[in-house]
């Protein structure tokens, strides 16, 4: 059973409570947790906080943004921290608090550097802390490995395609059973280097606005090409664009075209 002498006690104690859950702008933009080179500091977007069980910790925020700061040997908990009140989708750490002793766990971890060679580099990190009384919370690195993470690639086939000919003609019906068809195709092209949590959709790309809405089919949308479009259109493009996405590092992996419309009207 996990009791208030732990982090948390000790994080309120460490940080009156006004400056402990302020808003700061250390984490904008960090998808992951990042070693900020310059300040020498873990910056940690978000952390799901659990007992020692697994489970959710009563009274306190299920995960917080933190801040580690490398202060010779050890990793500091420093200001700012914030609550995060509802834990997000691209919450990708943890941290366990099990009576006197806090462990962060991470995956997806990377340098904050625009160095070439650090640009498909992450790591995995486990720190812990044995939490004192009172004073500063210092983490010691229990295990530390880097790896080179080899992005998913796509050689599946790309269809390039005419809307307003056969079998495309104008009162053609563009739905679902298309998107399901890109996903297929999508599926089989993608070649993937490293397991994890890949999310793949597939959307209708029509950024000239060439389609209209002709119906509904529960959550299915069915399009047409416009009524009135004339061949002063021609060579306009829409597509279906299918994304794959990595959960694990929160990373936009590819965008593939798998399904290209041409305008093509007499």
């Amino acid at each position: 059973m996990y009791k208030t002498t732990g982090l948390l006690a000790a994080l309120l104690v460490t940080f009156p409570a006004p400056s402990a859950f302020s808003q700061s702008d250390v984490w904008d933009g960090l998808a992951r947790t990042t070693f900020d080179i310059p300040a020498a500091t873990l910056r940690i977007p978000c952390a799901v906080l659990e007992d020692g069980t697994g489970m959710a910790i009563p009274g306190f925020a299920p995960a917080f943004a933190l801040n580690l700061q490398l202060i010779g040997d050890a990793l500091r908990l420093v200001e700012p921290i914030q609550a995060i009140e509802e834990i997000p989708e691209s919450c990708l750490d943890t941290l366990v608090v099990d009576g006197n002793i806090a462990i962060y766990s991470t995956d997806s971890a990377e340098l904050g550097s625009n160095d070439a060679v650090n640009t498909n580099r992450f790591y995995t990190i486990e720190l812990q802390a044995t939490i004192p009384p009172e004073g500063p919370i210092d983490f010691t690195v229990l295990t530390a490995e880097d790896r080179l993470y080899l992005r998913p690639t796509y050689e599946g086939s790309n269809f390039e395609l005419r809307a307003g000919i056969a079998p495309y003609s104008r009162d053609f019906v563009y739905d679902d059973a298309l998107l399901e068809l890109a996903y297929k195709e999508m599926l089989d092209g993608i070649t993937v280097f490293e397991a994890g949590n890949l999310e793949i959709q597939c959307n209708f790309d029509d950024p000239q606005a060439l389609l209209e809405v002709v119906g509904n089919l529960g959550d299915n949308t069915q399009y047409r090409i416009k009524s009135s479009l004339t061949a002063t259109d021609n060579n306009k493009i829409f597509s279906i664009n299918c994304t794959a996405f990595n959960r694990d590092i929160n990373r936009l992996e590819l965008t593939v075209p798998s399904f290209e419309w041409t305008i093509t009207l007499p």
